[in-house]
């Protein structure tokens, strides 16, 4: 053989054996981490809004997104301003359960507009990062398309889908600095509401007779608490940016037949009225199909601040975030009102017939 030839071989060789001698490259699993997720409702979910302690099965349906979370993985920081991606795979996940577990569908490498990967995992993965920075999670409910070009401060959101909105107590305070390569990675997430409910109970005073009741618009007098949308700060589970309105046209319904109480739930944005602040609620009864204009309008329930009062704390007023105000009417040839009450137990209907909200026509 030509030295020549003899020596390029040799080269060959000794590069191929320092090529083995290197480190070799870490594989991407032996640089991420799995973190144990736990979440529960301050109170549960059905139809709308969410009561009880845990998430409810999601429909898998992008315009009812009920029993969803959304999950920010940020760059860790010790005075959290910036709020800025750990990873963009990582950064507005959409988080549900399905039976025991919970599912995670990814932001998608593949653009840049907060699009979700399809195919969903059973694991929420936390992965290294070049520079060894560590991160800090943040939750909120439900989960929204427009929380990835917002950020978790600024979450635009609209009176009219009533969504239940929460946040994660532990937002800002726990579930932060965590290391990819750490061991036992855990994050927990108890979600607490943000909106104030109000639910409206009717009855028959004496039957066979049958309403089918709508919510026909909410107005209000200058200056009361009426917003039609705005921004959900998932940090501090307040709400900025917020646009007034002097009508809300939402259209939850509800058929009542009975000397036992159905009702209407509807969502608001908290607010305080003042002692000459009112909020007129405007019902009509029987329209033909959904077309409220055939319908008989009832005599409007005028919300004032005498009638916002907390029971538990006297002395205090207005519509609070995670506070329950039921209101109880009777019908006949008259509606009467039969009082009122504020507690903090977002309670699920007791048959699903007993409740059709929301219906949006």
């Amino acid at each position: 053989m030509p030295m020549k030839e003899r020596k390029h071989i040799l080269f060959v060789a000794w590069l191929l054996l320092a090529a083995a001698s290197c480190t070799r490259p870490v594989p991407d699993e032996d640089r991420r981490g799995v973190v144990d997720i736990h979440a529960m409702v301050d109170a549960s979910v059905s139809k709308s809004p969410v009561t009880g302690n845990n998430f409810p099965n999601w429909s898998g349906r992008e315009d009812t997104p009920e029993g969803t979370f959304g999950i920010f993985c940020c760059e860790h920081e010790d005075s959290p301003a910036l709020y800025r991606p750990h990873k963009n795979s990582n950064y507005n996940v959409r988080a549900y359960r399905s039976g025991s577990t919970l599912r995670y569908h990814f932001v998608s490498m593949i653009g840049s507009d907060g699009a979700l990967d399809n195919e969903y995992s059973n694991r929420f993965i936390l992965s290294q990062r070049k520079d060894n920075k560590t991160a800090d999670i943040y939750a909120y409910a439900p989960w929204s398309r427009g929380a990835w070009a917002s950020g978790p401060t600024a979450i635009p959101f609209q009176t009219r889908n009533q969504y239940d909105w929460m946040y994660a107590q532990e937002n800002g305070s726990d579930n932060l600095d965590l290391d990819p390569l750490g061991t036992d990675l855990k994050a927990t997430f108890h979600f607490r509401h943000a909106m104030a409910l109000l639910r409206f109970e009717f009855r028959l005073l004496n039957t066979p007779t049958y309403y089918t009741i709508y919510l026909e618009s909410v107005t209000r007098s200058s200056g009361a608490p009426l917003y039609e949308s705005g921004t959900f700060n998932a940090v501090t589970g307040t709400f900025d940016n917020l646009v007034e309105t002097d009508k809300l046209e939402i259209h939850p319904a509800v058929n009542v037949n009975s000397t036992t109480s159905s009702s209407i739930s509807l969502m608001l944005v908290p607010g305080v009225l003042s002692d000459t602040d009112s909020l007129t609620f405007h019902f009509i009864a029987n329209p033909i199909s959904t077309n409220l204009a055939t319908g008989q309008e009832l005599v409007p329930f005028v919300l004032t601040k005498s009638l916002l009062e907390h029971s538990a704390v006297p002395g205090t007023y207005g519509l609070l975030p995670g506070y329950v105000y039921t209101y109880r009417f009777t019908l006949d040839n008259y509606v009467f009102f039969d009082g009122f009450t504020v507690d903090t137990q977002w309670k699920t209907p007791a048959t699903p017939s007993e409740d059709l909200n929301p219906i949006h026509i």
